[in-house]
């Protein structure tokens, strides 16, 4: 169980998130405000996991999202969006939230998709200590740590997990479905998802991994071991 940050300045949403979170283990704080969120991720705070609505008073979500993943590259965030615009969720995967949920919203799927961020966040952590290498890249699963040459490149849980099924599977050819099933075990996604994850990656990681695209297959990590 951890301890979840629900920002919302809907204190109705708070409470039924805070009621569903809490039946399942968890303990929750809440934040109203953009600033309220920030201190509340301070290095006191032990948050382990935040649920974001992209609609704040005194900031956009969006906003800080940005400045969450800069100091935090590794937590879990969920977005919450009333937004129609399609352009606005990807463009929140692509700064770095590992999922969202469209408002009006079942309490119960953003709870199990919280569970699911966690869970997966834990398996990474209790992974084994000896590292991927695959040229100049080296991954940590233990450390939840990716370096490149001599430098660390920050991804986020969700990019960190792609990275690490492309290592594990070289010269293999991985459907977007595949991918689908392994990192959005919950559904509830489009598979366009994919495309915004892998074009932050490809960013991140600067062209030291060739990760080319299979047209009508997939995506296959390229290159020598």
């Amino acid at each position: 169980m951890a301890k979840v940050l629900v920002v919302d300045d809907d204190q109705d949403v708070q409470l039924v998130l805070a009621r569903y979170l809490e039946r399942d283990g968890h303990t929750v704080t809440s934040a109203l405000t953009a600033q309220e969120a920030l201190a509340s991720l301070g290095p006191a705070g032990g948050v382990g996991a935040a649920i974001l609505d992209l609609t704040l008073p005194d900031m956009d979500g969006l906003q800080v999202l940005s400045r969450i993943r800069a100091s935090l590259p590794e937590l879990p965030v969920l977005v919450l969006t009333a937004r129609g615009d399609e352009g606005d969720r990807i463009l929140g995967l692509g700064l770095g939230a590992d999922d969202y949920v469209v408002k009006p919203f079942s309490p119960r799927e953003v709870c199990l998709r919280i569970a699911g961020l966690l869970r997966r966040t834990r398996n990474a952590a209790a992974g084994d200590d000896n590292p991927i290498r695959f040229g100049s890249i080296e991954l940590r699963m233990a450390e939840h740590r990716v370096i490149v040459g001599d430098q660390d490149i920050e991804l986020t849980p969700k990019e960190f997990e792609l990275l690490h099924m492309f290592l594990r599977n070289p010269r293999h050819v991985l459907s977007k479905s595949t991918i689908l099933t392994a990192l959005w075990p919950e559904g509830y996604v489009s598979d366009h998802v994919v495309d915004v994850h892998l074009a932050s990656l490809r960013r991140k990681l600067r062209g030291a991994l060739e990760i080319a695209n299979v047209r009508g297959v997939g995506y296959r990590v390229g290159g020598d071991l």
